[in-house]
């Protein structure tokens, strides 16, 4: 799967923002990038923050974020100069001293763009030259070249060799490859550990990996061995100890239930959708009109809902349910912990043990005792990153702190892309970039 880029473009934002005006708020997910605005004052820039030059930026990560200027990536370091020219057609963040960057030609007319891994002094790991290439997963990273699939290691190392028609990331050591129409595994050393025997296969999670024989799901573990029998229309991964799994039964359509390390069905197979448990819950659907129901791992229902706009997925124990048109937060036994008296709540539920929330028209922060920790007041909010949060107030920028104290003041047109201490703002008229550093 080809690692997306992580850039906004300004005309994407202004289009968002456009269409969120004529919107219903109960129709709005959370918002994810501080909207764009008509200047109404001019901002003070921050001791040494450069001139508003960058076309297009992506957060801070290992100390260098990714810029643009004339349409062409390369990056800079905390002081805002750039280290690694502008050179190329793309570039992602840095992670552990390495960044995949992107040349145009050399390709063909499907995809005229070639990878290639460099480190943080902008030297070459690898030649620009594979067709495509993921992020590094459990050391090693996958790439496609002439076609074919294969593994480098951090120093640009062929460690698996590019043979194999398709092929997934590493998972618990081992990864799912295709040859010649099979499926098999292989662990980091390239060494096939699972013959080339299945139609399909996925990844390994929790011990076992859901494979495809002969026109049924089973399971198998790391050493190949059967371990739950090819007997199901579809089985998924194993997560806190279940996975889904779907059956027929009586020549009826397959119905999904949840099966144990054994094969016991724990959770009947009686449902037309189910979710992955995370946290001990689960999240199914029996297509009527009962909607969808949140279920514990014994399958007893501990919250129903009339449809899946009224419910957005637990995090740090708790979920939000919209109940008469009101959103408030349950915990994992269905009970309500906090009150249904917001008109609106994050996408994102609690993070870091605060969770954003709109009342009368203005967004805010709680806490899991339904405090108010950061007051109603901000035209739009997001999310904290490293302690800091872009906010909107009369239609211009800032940054506040968990305390809710002002770190960057409300002049700008547009904030964004905060992480390791810094954020990106545009206050120029024409839609270029500079760096604002975040300090209490």
């Amino acid at each position: 799967m080809r690692k997306k880029a992580l850039f906004v473009i300004l005309v994407g934002v202004l289009i968002l923002l456009t269409a969120s005006c004529s919107r219903d708020p109960d129709e709005l997910p959370a918002p994810t990038q501080a909207p764009s605005q008509a200047p109404t004052q001019a901002p003070t820039q921050p001791p040494g923050a450069p001139d508003f030059i960058f076309e297009r930026v992506s957060e801070f990560s290992d100390g260098y974020a990714a810029v643009y200027i004339d349409d062409r990536g390369g990056y800079i370091d905390k002081t805002g100069e750039v280290v690694i020219p502008c050179a190329y057609s793309n570039a992602e963040p840095f992670t552990d001293g390495i960044a995949i960057v992107t040349m145009a030609g050399g390709g063909d007319e499907e995809n005229p763009f070639r990878y290639g891994l460099i480190d943080k002094n902008g030297e070459g790991i690898t030649a620009i030259e594979y067709e495509w290439m993921n992020e590094f997963s459990e050391g090693l990273i996958l790439a496609q070249k002439e076609s074919k699939c294969g593994f480098l290691d951090a120093t640009g190392k062929t460690v698996v060799p590019f043979k194999y028609d398709s092929a997934d990331d590493f998972s618990e050591g081992l990864a799912a490859v295709s040859l010649d129409g099979f499926f098999g595994y292989i662990d980091k050393t390239g060494k096939a550990v699972i013959p080339f025997t299945y139609e399909q296969a996925f990844s390994f999670s929790e011990g076992l990996a859901a494979v495809f024989y002969e026109g049924r799901y089973g399971f198998i573990d790391a050493s190949g061995k059967e371990a739950i029998p090819f007997e199901y229309d579809y089985a998924g991964s194993f997560s806190d100890g279940l996975a889904i799994a779907a059956k027929s039964e009586n020549s009826g359509g397959a119905k999904w239930g949840y099966i144990d390390k054994a094969g016991k069905a724990v959770i009947p197979f009686e449902y037309m959708s189910a979710i992955d448990f995370v946290d001990g819950i689960g999240l199914v659907s029996k297509g009527d009109d009962s909607g969808y129901s949140y279920i514990d791992k014994t399958g007893k229902v501990i919250a129903d809902h009339v449809d899946n706009t009224s419910m957005l997925g637990f995090s740090e124990g708790l979920a939000p349910l919209r109940v008469d048109g009101k959103w408030g937060f349950i915990d994992n036994t269905g009970e309500t912990v906090i009150a249904n008296e917001y008109e609106w709540v994050s996408e994102r539920g609690f993070s870091n043990g605060l969770a954003m929330v709109k009342s009368n028209n203005k967004w805010g922060f709680i806490n899991k005792a339904g405090d108010v920790v950061i007051p109603f007041e901000y035209d739009t909010l997001f999310e904290f990153v490293d302690g800091f949060a872009v906010a909107v107030k009369d239609r211009r920028c800032g940054v506040i702190d968990e305390t809710g104290n002002t770190i960057i003041p409300f002049g700008y047109d547009l904030i964004g892309f905060v992480g390791e201490g810094f954020a990106f703002a545009q206050n120029s008229g024409e839609g270029k970039w500079g760096v604002l550093e975040l300090t209490r």
